[in-house]
């Protein structure tokens, strides 16, 4: 088709005052109304409702706060939503929450607002820190890029796939160690450091396997707090600590202290091969993970 170049809060203000119902589509590059073969038509209160949350900026909306901002009933909305969502402009995340794809996402609701903050929003009065994968790469302590957005909470809550994201949660009964940190203006919890290899430990599978675990090990070894990390280890009454010393053994670093005694044989890899290659008695760990894995992606 071919472009107009218009002004976009402009353009839905007139065209929401001239008509009832409108044809326009907006790419997901410019803020342009575009006249073309896959035009999307909206009525009036979709119109409305749209208008309402651009003007608010809004990515995470709930039917009930939809309807306090168009002030009309939850079961007009609750249709309302389900209008919007097979228009691909709500993204249905649990029972009354969307998130909102806006304009600029174009005619099939793909933008690209960060997942973390879609997120942090969806969680914001529960407990939870992003972890695992999310973490390592916000800290650039691998080159991963994580596909899933993963956190860690108390309540247990369903993954789910929204926007070309899967969320994945991991319960667990206490929090561990986190910080606030920024993302686009606003407010995301993650991990520390020291939890992070924590939680890497813990759960290997969830942060690429012990291949991962060990980059993060090893790209943050200067800035880890290594005493806290001990402490926090021992903490746990779980092979964290033993896989721990295994790890830093493995990449020539000065393994931690660790109080009391081992919890007795454990596997390296919980979720690898029932093959065991090795028994360290030192750690007593079983080894089923070939330890060259662990060093091998240094010399790449």
């Amino acid at each position: 088709g071919t472009g107009v170049d218009l002004d976009l809060k402009t353009a839905l203000v007139n065209e929401y005052k001239n008509a009832k119902a409108f044809i326009f589509v907006v790419t997901n590059i410019t803020l342009r109304v575009i006249m073309a073969t896959n035009n999307i038509r909206m009525g009036e209160l979709e119109m409305r409702a749209l208008f309402k949350l651009e003007e608010a900026k809004a990515s995470l909306v709930t039917t009930r706060a939809l309807a306090e901002m168009l002030e009309i009933s939850l079961n007009r909305v609750n249709k309302l939503a389900w209008q919007l969502s097979r228009k691909k402009r709500l993204l249905r995340v649990r029972k009354g929450a969307y998130l909102f794809a806006p304009l600029v996402a174009g005619p099939n609701g793909y933008w690209s607002e960060d997942s973390r903050v879609l997120l942090s929003q969806l969680l914001e009065n529960e407990e939870y820190y992003y972890s695992f994968a999310t973490a390592s790469n916000y800290y650039s302590l691998t080159e991963q890029i994580p596909w899933t957005t993963q956190a860690v909470v108390t309540k247990r809550r369903r993954d789910f796939e929204a926007v070309a994201t899967k969320y994945q949660f991991t319960t667990v009964s206490k929090l561990g160690e986190w910080r606030e940190e920024k993302i686009a203006g606003k407010i995301i919890r993650i991990a520390t450091k020291e939890q992070l290899v924590i939680d890497c430990l813990q759960f290997p599978w969830l942060c690429g396997g012990l291949t991962e675990a060990a980059k993060v090990v090893w790209n943050a070894r200067k800035e880890i707090d290594w005493k806290k990390l001990g402490e926090m280890a021992n903490a746990y009454k779980s092979a964290v600590g033993q896989r721990l010393g295994f790890l830093q053994e493995a990449l020539g670093l000065k393994p931690v202290k660790l109080r009391g005694k081992h919890l007795g044989w454990r596997m390296l890899d919980p979720k690898g091969s029932k093959t065991i290659i090795e028994k360290n008695s030192k750690w007593m760990m079983l080894v089923n993970f070939d330890k060259r894995d662990l060093v091998n992606w240094m010399e790449s």
